[in-house]
């Protein structure tokens, strides 16, 4: 048989709405361990998943009236309003891990309905998700699966189309192709899930290419049976298995490349187990070509050794021939010629025999306490005694050295041996073979590394310790890593909170805790963020404890949000608000911080009991106001810009982090009823300070001071006594207004006012 390429489909596994249900599932179960968990019918169309969930407690509930109480979970492919509804009734908890694009089908169909369009469900009515579809039509949808089912007859002038998430898209293009010319009015939502389209269009594409191909999934799962159907249809021998044990060897008699896809339910381990009974039957056919290849070679040096004795001894008989007709007259020699042959005879049977004995003495050099009582499979350790560019032969204290081939050195590819182990070394390897044909014992340091990983493994998943590991690759999901067997982190394992890029860790060595061993299927499950959620919560108390309100400390601006900034101090975070930001006006917080950046900010509050910590930063600048009330004085004619209006005047910056009121009654000597009538937001003017008060930070401003006064016009008696009697009655409110004008008297509030009252 020849070395087979193994080839997998880039799409093959979980789509993103069946491992969004079982993270749920998984999440659920562990939170609540002491709460009947149920999924209502099969999370997935996967048994050996379903079968996995029950190890962890989830039960199976085939209808509500089968639960009484506890957590119930809408499995991906969603159920109908009705159902949810009577869930409530019963006082259940509901964990809704419907797909959103079933959701989305739900919706439209709903929508479709509601519009008043005739709406048509292009799926499998005994499927779960188009049941549910269903139900959120109050049943008023009609269910085809094919072109067949729809009455060309009975359509109405509206006609409306939704399908099931997993349906061909082809097949539904040719459904809408056969009735658009029927009916006045079309509306299709397309809901068939993108993931499906790619994974079909994958699948079809790798069946042209191979040999044979494997399509892993539920026997009862709509969409494998359908990638199935898809790669049968190209010509290329396909088989449907649900795990690698159904895979017969003599399938793969005569083949050179096998593809390897799954359905949308199928788990990345059920696909591994089939990539690796793959990569055992490579393993046995190299090794069958190898100690092939070794047989003829000693064949060979064998057939070498026995001509050289050959010759020697041929060499050896004639120079004794020689000798003796030299010394021996004529007469003697056939005389003598029967005793001769007769004494070479017996000299040959008596070599034979002392090689023999020799023989039996080298195999027997050692003592039987001497020699290590080994077996096929057993671990033991040895001492490297030679290297070469084939392998390593490494003393186990047995009559022979046993040898590592190259393939068996290392999970990693080696070109060098003198890279993997040096002379001497004691190292641990496990016997594949105690005596090949040539009699050679074969040995394998990989598999002895691949055993104690796992004991590793298995050890720090009891102890719940943390291991380190190489992140190898990005795949599908998360990020293999390198623990001696191959590890996976699912992608919302990889850090604390969402990771955009996942290719940016490979190469990097993350601190993991193993969450899931699963010895048999060679799964491993790896979380880097449970090692960070703990050091997290280590720092967070320890950060918690040490804070004190005054301290200045340093954080990381972790988020930038309308009204702040979230600072992380260490395991914790604080509010800096963005009043707090600077002694002057801001819109943004991202006018002063970025995310990212490093800060130093001083604690203003810590409420440990909420742990709740606030932060400011503007009381670690300089302060402005100490500054102005030193450089300005009341009377000074300062420039600024209008930044502000309101019902009672005009804010204007004077300098950076600096506000000055002008107030309404200060804006002009005539009579003003709102500020804009005299400025607007963004004026540069010149004011005249009227008043500073630093402690209260605050500075009055004046435009009508800079102003001309007008001259006042002549008034009569009774003119002058409306006006005193006009003076009492305002006397109270002008004296309201005299603190927020900036220190102005009651005349310079109120100007001309009674001139003009005239």
């Amino acid at each position: 048989m020849s070395i087979l390429e193994v080839i997998t489909s880039e799409e093959a596994g979980f789509c993103f709405g069946v491992e969004r249900a079982i993270d749920m599932v998984l999440e659920a179960a562990g939170q609540n361990k002491d709460t009947p968990v149920y999924t209502l019918g099969p999370l997935i169309h996967n048994p050996q998943v379903v079968e996995k969930l029950e190890k962890k407690n989830v039960k199976v509930a085939s209808s509500l009236s089968e639960i009484e109480s506890g957590i119930i979970i809408i499995r991906s492919h969603g159920v109908a309003p009705e159902i949810m509804e009577k869930a409530r009734a019963k006082g259940l908890k509901i964990i809704d891990a419907t797909c959103p694009f079933v959701k989305n089908a739900q919706k439209y169909a709903r929508q479709l309905v509601d519009e008043g369009y005739q709406t048509f469900i292009y799926g499998d009515k005994d499927h779960p998700e188009v049941k549910g579809i269903y139900g959120s039509t109050d049943k008023q949808a009609i269910i085809i699966k094919d072109k067949e089912d729809l009455d060309r007859d009975d359509l109405s002038n509206k006609v409306g189309f939704v399908a099931q998430t997993t349906k061909s898209p082809e097949s539904f293009r040719d459904i809408i192709s056969y009735i658009i010319t029927e009916v006045k009015e079309l509306k299709v939502y397309n809901t068939i899930c993108n993931t499906t389209d790619v994974r079909q269009s994958s699948a079809k594409k790798l069946a042209e290419e191979v040999d044979i191909m494997f399509v892993i999934g539920g026997r009862n799962s709509a969409n494998t049976t359908r990638l199935a159907e898809i790669c049968s249809a190209t010509g290329t021998p396909t088989y449907h298995i649900e795990t690698a044990n159904e895979i017969d060897r003599t399938w793969l008699k005569g083949k050179n490349k096998v593809g390897i896809t799954a359905g949308a339910s199928t788990p990345d381990w059920l696909i591994r187990e089939v990539i690796q009974l793959m990569n055992e039957e490579n393993k046995e056919t190299k090794v069958e070509k190898e100690e092939n290849e070794i047989v003829e070679e000693k064949a060979e040096e064998v057939v070498e050794e026995v001509k050289e004795v050959s010759e020697e001894t041929t060499e050896e008989t004639a120079e004794e021939t020689t000798e003796e007709t030299v010394v021996e007259t004529t007469d003697d020699k056939e005389a003598d010629d029967s005793e001769e042959l007769e004494t070479a005879e017996e000299a040959r049977e008596e070599t034979a025999e002392e090689a023999e004995e020799a023989e039996e003495a080298a195999e027997f050099k050692y003592s039987d306490n001497d020699i290590a009582d080994l077996s096929k499979g057993q671990k033991v350790e040895g001492t490297v005694v030679e290297i070469n560019d084939n392998g390593v032969y490494v003393d186990v204290n047995y009559k022979t050295d046993g040898f590592i081939p190259l393939r068996h050195l290392s999970h990693s590819p080696v070109e060098d041996p003198r890279e993997v182990v040096e002379m001497d070394q004691k190292i641990e390897v496990v016997i594949l073979t105690l005596e090949d044909d040539e009699g050679n014992m074969i040995l394998s340091k990989k598999q002895a590394d691949y055993e104690k990983a796992w004991e590793k493994i298995v050890e720090a998943h009891e102890n719940d310790e943390v291991i380190e590991a190489e992140v190898t690759k990005e795949v599908k999901g998360g990020l293999v890593v390198n623990v001696g067997v191959r590890g996976f982190i699912p992608a919302s394992h990889v850090a604390i909170g969402y990771v955009d890029d996942l290719s940016d860790y490979v190469g990097q060595t993350l601190r993991l805790k193993v969450i899931e061993v699963e010895r048999d299927n060679n799964n491993v499950v790896l979380s880097a963020k449970k090692v960070l959620e703990k050091e997290r919560a280590a720092q967070k108390e320890e950060t918690l404890e040490s804070l004190e309100e005054g301290q200045t400390v340093n954080g990381k601006v972790t988020k930038l949000v309308d009204f702040g900034a979230f600072i992380d101090l260490g395991g914790i975070e604080g509010l800096l608000h963005i009043s707090e930001m600077s002694w002057g006006r801001i819109e943004s917080p991202s006018e002063v911080l970025s995310e990212g950046e490093e800060v130093e900010v001083k604690v203003l509050g810590v409420n440990k009991e909420d742990e709740r910590i606030s932060l400011g930063l503007k009381q670690l600048l300089p302060d402005p106001w100490e500054e102005f009330a030193e450089k300005h004085y009341e009377g000074e004619v300062v420039e600024g810009k209008i930044t502000k209006i309101v019902d009672f005047g005009a804010f204007m910056e004077v300098e950076k982090g600096i506000e000055g009121l002008i107030h309404i009654s200060q804006l002009s000597h005539r009579h003003v009823k709102t500020a804009d009538e005299v400025v607007s937001v963004g004026d540069v003017k010149e004011a005249k300070i009227i008043n500073i008060d630093a402690e209260q930070e605050r500075v009055g401003l004046s435009l009508k001071e800079l102003e001309e006064k007008p001259e006042p016009k002549k008034s009569t008696a009774s003119s002058s006594s409306s006006s005193s009697s006009s003076k009492s009655s305002k006397g109270k409110d002008d004296k309201a207004d005299e603190s927020s004008s900036g220190g102005a008297t009651i005349r310079e509030i109120v100007g001309d006012i009674f001139e003009q009252g005239e």
